[in-house]
């Protein structure tokens, strides 16, 4: 069954269209490539990213634990005091 359905899937994927970038940017690949190897050793984009990461998942928990700690609170006051 699982070899249907990944066949299946193949097949789907084989009529997609080709990507129309993927001609305009081989030949840029390779110098952006260089460029970028240069500049990750002045600023640590993959240092940057995960700070970001972190950030962004304290950010979440943080409203994640407001929004909670909201409903709980409203339900508990609402049931005192109907």
């Amino acid at each position: 069954m699982v070899d249907i359905v990944k066949s299946f899937l193949a097949r789907l994927y084989d009529l997609l269209p080709d990507s129309p970038f993927q001609t305009f940017f081989t030949d840029k690949i390779d110098i952006l490539g260089d460029i970028l190897g240069w500049l990750n050793w002045f600023i640590p984009f993959d240092l940057c990213f995960k700070i970001t990461e972190i950030w962004v998942a304290g950010i979440a928990a943080y409203y994640l634990f407001v929004i909670i700690k909201k409903l709980v609170f409203d339900l508990i006051i609402g049931k005192l005091l109907a």
